[in-house]
């Protein structure tokens, strides 16, 4: 077909436009993947939906493609700094290519995993004057189309997982009292739950089930017994209200018995 002059320039004009609307198209990145419980209990090999994989803790990849053989052939894929200081021991959490870690002062950084590309990122706001004994973070929870940070003001933080903005935020106990969390959240069946540390400074530890919809409490169960419970004979006076029993590191969860199980340490004294 022979153009006009006119009709020549009409498409030239128009070609621009179309080319660079075809490239914003392609740089969009996909729907967010929604986190089901279904995912969370038979996560896909090339996933890592929690802390240590699976409910059971295992840490265990089913992946394949680095073996004995060609491990001393990789090279480096990517690299990315997150411009801060201090002890970082996140888990990178996957979620069919999108990666979410965290670094100490309470990052979230959400990436693609295959090329390094930073989707969003969110700094956590804290208050006035706050001592952080441990400015670290070791990993975040997805649950639906949020993901969920523990931080070291002792508060747990809901974001839009595919956006990075702040949904709410709720207290796990008052920070004041030398409370303050490190650790991943674990998401259970609509719940987050999560604890603290702080027994060196004489915390009571307790774990605590959040709604991961709304953020609303649903219990919290304290790691050292008051005195009309098992065991609070065995804590004179009230020192159990300072006791410790801290919970560092994210428990396990088994489905077949709908229970969670976290372990604790830090007694105080």
């Amino acid at each position: 077909m022979k153009l006009d002059r006119t009709s020549y320039i009409r498409v030239l004009r128009a070609l621009p436009a179309a080319l660079v609307f075809a490239h914003l198209s392609h740089a969009q990145p996909a729907a967010y993947p929604t986190v089901t419980d279904d995912r969370l209990e038979h996560p896909d090999a090339g996933d890592w939906l929690m802390y240590r994989r699976t409910y059971d803790g295992s840490g265990f990849s089913p992946l394949r493609q680095i073996t004995p053989s060609n491990i001393r052939r990789l090279t480096l894929a990517w690299s990315m700094s997150t411009d801060l200081l201090g002890a970082h021991e996140t888990t990178p959490i996957v979620n069919r290519g999108r990666m979410f870690v965290t670094t100490p002062q309470n990052n979230i950084i959400a990436l693609d995993a295959k090329i390094g590309t930073q989707l969003w990122r969110y700094v956590r706001k804290y208050p006035d004057g706050l001592f952080q004994l441990h400015p670290t973070n070791r990993g975040v929870a997805l649950y639906g189309d949020y993901v969920y940070m523990a931080t070291t003001d002792c508060a747990l933080v809901a974001l839009e997982a595919a956006t990075g903005k702040e949904v709410w935020t709720v207290a796990l106990d008052d920070y004041k009292t030398g409370c303050y969390s490190t650790l991943a959240p674990l998401a259970v069946r609509g719940k987050i739950i999560v604890g603290y540390s702080g027994g060196e400074l004489g915390v009571r530890g307790s774990v605590n089930a959040f709604d991961a919809l709304t953020g609303k409490r649903i219990w919290k169960t304290y790691t050292v017994p008051a005195p009309n419970e098992p065991g609070g004979q065995s804590w004179k006076g009230e020192s159990y209200k300072r006791g410790g029993g801290s919970t560092w590191i994210t428990g396990v969860y088994d489905p077949a018995s709908n229970t969670s199980y976290w372990g604790t340490g830090n007694p105080g004294p």
